[in-house]
């Protein structure tokens, strides 16, 4: 009891929900509570408490108001996963402790970091040593070296996009460059040298604009600064060999500049003297003495309004002054820096509240600043990683160990919660921002980057760290690499399986990597989630008992599993007769006695009885049905459902067989098949396209024997409604689209069908009255249509009761699982950031559809793609004939699905090009039309040539009058080439489409 409390004490970092009850209870409270239970084993109940008792003490311990007894309830029915009507303490500390178990772990893995080993690597086209790399508004890297050459980098291809060579190569004295910065407002960038100048760039023609002479001292690092919301507003800085920070506060960056350009010219540069910079009534200057050593680095800070310093001298460490200093009398600080020019030195120390000193052993190399977290983190010689509070200079608030280097660069990234330290040794070691524990470190054998460590820049967009040596070397980030459209992801594999709880108002999603999660339909947030369901096996099927509070998973590993999946917690593991993969589960009540069924790759239809009664962990399967022994399937199953008004299973295999059994005798009522839709291509078993996938009774529709009662999704793609009764008929077939369904579900009450395919499309179905009285020729009204994924949709759940509305969630091989209304609206993506409240329709992402989903060119519709095809006809005729160019076996080696080898001969999804350029090009006819000319032949001279001859169909007028006309350039091969060539001529230009038939 005490363990379990201490751990929810420890809880604190985990980011507690003060409106959940678990994350209000704590030491005190257990104590008070064992007390109860102590009392109800006195009175003889054997220490339990029932609901109504349990929901009175916690309301009395927490002060809870009658507002929360409904969680209150859910909280007892979730120690309660066996229906019992009381729990013990045992139970409540056994719940409790699991789901902080569960919890730390899932906190655990949600913050893990792992790079990409080795890092990538690029030969740099300078000649020196790199001081400097940083990176542009459009993540572009920039480096810069000592010779003064300035490369800018594709952060993508790591290629050289443009290279600014060294002016001074071919001159006896070449100017050495101590330092870079980007002014990114103007798009212009700074070089500092050691002759004591600052030189000005333009960043896109490399050509010197102007430049400052006559530094006081060597300026060693620069720093320069923009106001975003006045990009006019900049503050350049540097820092010299004395310990000076200078600082040249620009109000109008523009208009200063321009002033600079109109001076005197130096070897072809208008160049300006520090003095006459200082002296200029729109710039502000102000040399401060603060450090006793050399300046390692320094930045400005807006929300401080300070200007961080640090140096080697652990007396001046780390320093964070003022600007200007405490006056702000323009007229008395320009002319006291004229005077203190004028007799030498213009440098002063500020005054002692104008700055704040941190005494730092061994001095800092390198600093960083967070203004969300407010904390100052330091490195230096010493190699331990300091935090401080940067209004605290007395000492640090934490300490970080584990570098074996001096500390070489910092950097915290607000948005991952994460500190990054590298120190000399070339170590890169990831914290969390929060509890100052070590996510990650990679160390030189792993990323193999050589040489002598000058740079280093993380790249919050790309996730990568740039480290420069003689080379540019990348090492990137692995976790939560997305693609460019930048999609919210469920899951980091694919979807396989969605449940809805409509008693706890959860959603219950599974992958491929055995992820259970839990999820807060409401709001769409992140509830709970535990690892390793079935160890390393896909979890590939799951259902919910009648009770809803415990959940069924059947996994690749032969097993099934039952779990209280509110705190993780196994009750139970189910073992059939092999190991062979379990492709569906379903859960059935038949005379009031409840059993748990599952099929698979077997062959056979495992029954096992659902009590809560016995004490063993390992049930085994009842005995096979007979008929299914002697007459049942001889291909895998793929799917089982049931009736429970009739009392009827269905189950389907790969060979497109469905049978249906009775619950009650297990005997086989009847065997359904249905025909290939052309009788002369019959279904080829080994390709897949017999296989039906999904099987769905319409229970609603109750005992009737005239009407349609199971829907099947397959053969080839094809959605059947089949009669049962005498014999079993088909009364529907239909294919939604070119690609078929791949997965079907209906609503409670079987009033809405909707299916998905390989393609990422939905449609939604009024079934409503559809073969209830005969069969039908045309398919059912469709109620809405969207395109819901990028990827092969693999499961879907209706979700009622919630509003007066109904609503579809989708998963996908995409690693995503999304809410739509019933009219196909996007509410949102479980596993995004916003909240959405599921009663308050303003805060779904409707109108908006997914990014991923907005990128495909698919989802432009097929009337329009027709409309702006010139020769639709030709189109279609090229589609019919496309080739997927796909190796097979190296495309499905590792496909991640419920079925291989149906999967591994499925055909791929069709490719849909979007409008090309020349497709919006306007066309039209010329009046007059000279002959062709026929070409020479050309075959003779290649024996080898493609085309032997070339017939040209040109067109010429001087007449403007236009008519619609599309001239061809038609291409006749030999060797029957595939390809194709059409030409449009628009207002006198060329457009050339290819295309292969």
């Amino acid at each position: 009891m005490v363990h379990c409390s201490l751990r929810l004490v420890q809880l604190v970092h985990f980011r507690l929900d003060p409106g959940r009850i678990e994350d209000r209870i704590n030491l005190d409270h257990m104590q008070m509570l064992k007390k109860h239970f102590d009392a109800a084993a006195a009175d003889g109940v054997e220490g339990r408490l029932s609901m109504e008792l349990f929901i009175v003490v916690m309301s009395q311990l927490l002060n809870l108001p009658d507002e929360m007894q409904p969680q209150l309830k859910a909280l007892f029915m979730k120690i309660d996963s066996g229906s019992h009507g009381h729990i013990a303490w045992d139970a409540f500390c056994t719940y409790m402790q699991l789901e902080l178990t569960e919890k730390e772990d899932s906190y655990s893995r949600a913050r893990e970091v792992c790079f990409e080993t080795p890092a990538v690597t690029k030969t740099t086209p300078h000649r020196d040593t790199l001081h400097r790399v940083c990176v542009l508004p459009d993540h572009s890297y920039v480096t810069a070296s000592q010779d003064g050459v300035v490369a800018f980098w594709n952060p993508a291809t790591l290629q050289v996009k443009r290279t600014r060579p060294n002016p001074d190569a071919n001159k006896p004295k070449q100017k050495w460059i101590t330092d870079f910065a980007m002014m990114t407002n103007i798009n212009r960038f700074i070089l500092s040298t050691g002759d004591r100048e600052l030189q000005f760039f333009e960043a896109s023609t490399f050509e010197p604009y102007c430049q400052i002479s006559g530094l006081e001292s060597v300026p060693l690092k620069m720093s320069f600064w923009h106001n975003p919301r006045n990009t006019e507003e900049s503050i350049l800085m540097y820092g010299d060999n004395q310990g000076c920070v200078n600082v040249l506060v620009i109000p109008n960056t523009t208009l200063a500049f321009r002033k600079w350009k109109q001076e005197a010219k130096v070897d072809g540069v208008p160049t300006a003297n520090i003095e006459k910079v200082a002296s200029m009534a729109d710039v502000r200057y102000a040399c401060w003495e603060v450090h006793r050593d050399w300046v390692v680095d320094l930045k400005y800070e807006d929300h401080l309004r300070s200007i961080i310093s640090c140096s080697n001298d652990p007396s001046t460490g780390i320093v964070i002054g003022n600007v200007v200093g405490s006056t702000n009398v323009e007229s008395a600080l320009r002319e006291n820096a004229m005077k203190r020019c004028a007799q030498g030195s213009s440098a002063r120390k500020r005054l002692s509240a104008d700055q704040t000193v941190f005494y730092v052993y061994k001095g800092v190399k390198t600093f960083a600043y967070s203004e969300s977290y407010n904390i100052l983190v330091t490195g230096g010689m010493d190699r331990l990683v300091r935090i401080w509070n940067p209004y605290v200079n007395t000492k640090p608030t934490a300490l970080l160990r584990g570098h074996n280097g001096p500390i070489f660069y910092l950097y915290i990234c607000d948005r991952e919660q994460r500190i990054y330290s590298i120190s000399t040794d070339k170590t890169v070691k990831v914290w969390d921002a929060q509890d100052h524990s070590q996510l990650c470190s990679v160390g030189m054998k792993s990323h193999v980057i050589q040489g002598e460590m000058t740079a280093v820049l993380y790249n919050e967009f790309t996730k990568a760290i740039a480290i420069t040596t003689d080379c540019l070397s990348v090492l990137n980030l692995r976790e939560h690499r997305h693609s460019h459209t930048e999609a919210t992801q469920t899951h980091r594999d694919a979807i396989h399986c969605i449940r809805y709880n409509p008693h706890f108002k959860q959603i219950v999603t599974a992958c491929n990597s055995s992820m259970i999660k839990v999820w807060d339909i409401e709001s769409g947030q992140h509830v709970f989630e535990y690892n390793n369901a079935h160890g390393t096996s896909a979890v590939t099927s799951m259902i919910f008992d009648s009770s809803g509070r415990r959940l069924v998973t059947g996994g690749r590993d032969g097993l099934l599993r039952i779990w209280n999946y509110n705190n993780g917690q196994c009750l139970r593991t189910l073992r059939k007769g092999s190991n062979e993969e379990v492709t569906c589960v379903i859960h059935v009540t038949v005379s009031k006695n409840k059993y748990i069924v599952c099929v698979g790759w077997d062959r056979r239809i495992n029954v096992f009885t659902d009590t809560t009664d016995s004490i063993h962990h390992e049930q085994h399967a009842l005995p096979h049905w007979v008929d299914d022994e002697r007459r049942g399937h001889t291909e895998d199953i793929l799917a089982v459902t049931a009736n429970s008004a009739t009392n009827h299973l269905a189950t389907s295999s790969y060979d497109g067989e469905i049978i249906i059994w009775s619950l009650v005798s297990g005997h086989i009522f009847c065997r359904l098949k249905a025909p290939a839709p052309d009788p002369k291509k019959p279904f080829d078993p080994m390709e897949g396209d017999a296989a039906v996938n999904t099987l769905l009774f319409l229970s609603a529709r109750g005992t009737t024997r005239r009407a349609a009662t199971l829907v099947a999704c397959g053969p080839a793609g094809y959605i059947h409604f089949w009669n049962i009764y005498k014999g079993g008929k088909v009364m529907s077939n239909f294919l939604p689209n070119n690609e078929g369904a791949n997965v079907l579900a209906v609503n409670s009450h079987n009033t809405v069908l909707a299916s998905g395919d390989v393609a990422g499309n939905v449609k939604l179905y009024n079934i409503s009255g559809y073969c209830t009285e005969g069969t039908e020729r045309a398919p059912p009204p469709v109620l809405s249509q969207f395109r819901a994924h990028t990827s092969t949709i693999k499961c879907f759940e209706f979700v009622s009761g919630l509003t007066q509305n109904e609503f579809l969630l989708s998963g996908s091989d995409d690693c995503s699982v999304r809410l739509w209304t019933g009219k196909g609206h996007y509410i949102g993506t479980l596993g995004q950031t916003t909240r959405w409240d599921i009663e308050d329709p303003e805060t779904y992402a409707h109108p908006r559809v997914p990014r991923d989903v907005l990128a495909e060119p698919i989802d432009i519709p097929e009337k329009v793609r027709q409309s702006i095809d010139s020769s639709p006809e030709q189109n279609n005729k090229n589609n019919k004939n496309d080739l997927h160019d796909v190796d097979l076996d190296m495309e499905y080696q590792e496909q991640e699905g419920t079925r291989l080898r149906h999967v591994k001969h499925k055909p791929g999804p069709k490719t849909h090009e979007g409008p090309a350029v020349y497709h919006s090009l306007p066309c039209f006819e010329l009046t007059d039309v000279p002959p062709s000319r026929q070409a020479p032949v050309i075959g003779s001279l290649d024996p080898l040539s493609i085309l032997d001859a070339v017939e040209i169909e040109s067109v010429a007028s001087e007449d403007l009058s236009l008519k619609p006309f599309t001239p061809k350039l038609s291409v006749k091969s030999r060797r029957s080439s595939p390809m194709t060539t059409k030409m449009k001529i628009a207002n006198g230009a060329g457009a050339i489409k290819t295309s292969y038939k």
